[in-house]
């Protein structure tokens, strides 16, 4: 280490120059003052951060006991802004970490109120399911349907409405019975992509439609954590007809049941296997009885 580099370290307690001197007093060899002014400049330094260390724990103790004694929260906000802030320049620091810290907790605020409010709709779900309404079990009789079994029970989002998307969709970790599916019937999804099944709508009217499976990759804030796959069920090629029919009248946040059930295939030639895919779609409705209830049937649908 040269003069001229020891000569940029400023001591706390005294000038870079009187050092200077009073090393040149004790010593004459240029190597023993080198030595001689670097160890006291270190000494000094170190006194100094030991100062400063005592001065900051002395604030420290004052800062808790005022803290303490305040009753009021906004001189409590005063006193950290006054203690932690010594410029210009830290105070807008503390200003643009409020700002942050102001705009974190709203966004958590914010999607805390969502979530409440998605949930809201559910509360009337009763713990277990109400059972399928007769009207649709006669339905299904009628068609010597068998193996009846309810799929989900789930909200009706926008994306269920959308005519772009003509698809309703049921999570598969949301499926209450994942036996629904024969072996034949993943075979056919996984060699094919879609299967077609018969879909009954809430007014007892059949559609022709067709089942899939999506999946997809959740998004990762950073590239660090991989991506969790999930996946869920489309019943899809028609579904804007059961959803865009006002008879039916769905609706954003209603609660619906989707029931499955087989026949005996009647086809020729035969969509696959001896037995076809079925479901029944059942809108949910408060009566004074706390009881779902049926919507009247339209004749005019297609078939």
């Amino acid at each position: 280490m040269s003069f001229e580099d020891l000569k940029k370290i400023k001591s706390s307690l005294d000038s870079f120059d009187k050092i200077v001197e009073e090393v040149k007093a004790v010593s004459r060899n240029p190597v023993e003052q080198d030595q001689l002014l670097t160890e006291r400049i270190v000494f000094n330094l170190i006194q100094s951060k030991a100062r400063k260390a005592e001065a900051s724990i002395s604030k420290q103790n004052n800062y808790n006991q005022e803290k303490a004694a305040s009753t009021s929260a906004g001189n409590y906000h005063m006193k950290i802004r006054k203690q932690t802030l010594g410029s210009n320049k830290d105070e807008d620091e503390f200003k643009c970490i409020e700002e942050e810290v102001s705009k974190l907790i709203k966004k958590k605020q914010n999607k805390a109120k969502k979530a409440v409010s998605m949930r809201a709709p559910l509360s009337s779900i009763p713990s277990t399911p109400p059972d399928m309404p007769t009207e649709f079990k006669n339905k299904i009789q009628s068609l010597h349907g068998f193996r009846v079994q309810l799929v989900i029970q789930k909200e009706i989002f926008p994306t269920d409405l959308s005519p772009h998307h003509d698809r309703l969709s049921m999570p598969k970790n949301q499926v209450s019975n994942q036996d629904f599916l024969g072996e034949q019937d993943k075979k056919k999804l996984k060699l094919e992509g879609s299967i077609r099944v018969k879909v009954i709508d809430p007014n007892l009217n059949e559609y022709e439609l067709r089942l899939s499976e999506w999946k997809f990759k959740s998004r990762s804030c950073s590239g660090l954590s991989k991506r969790k796959r999930s996946s869920s069920y489309m019943l899809n090629s028609g579904w804007s007809k059961i959803s865009e029919n006002k008879k039916n009248k769905l609706q954003k946040e209603d609660i619906i049941q989707v029931w499955s059930f087989r026949v005996n295939n009647v086809d020729n030639p035969p969509v696959y296997g001896e037995e076809r895919l079925c479901f029944a779609v059942v809108r949910l409705t408060d009566t004074d009885e706390g009881k779902h209830c049926l919507i009247e049937s339209d004749p005019t649908s297609a078939s």
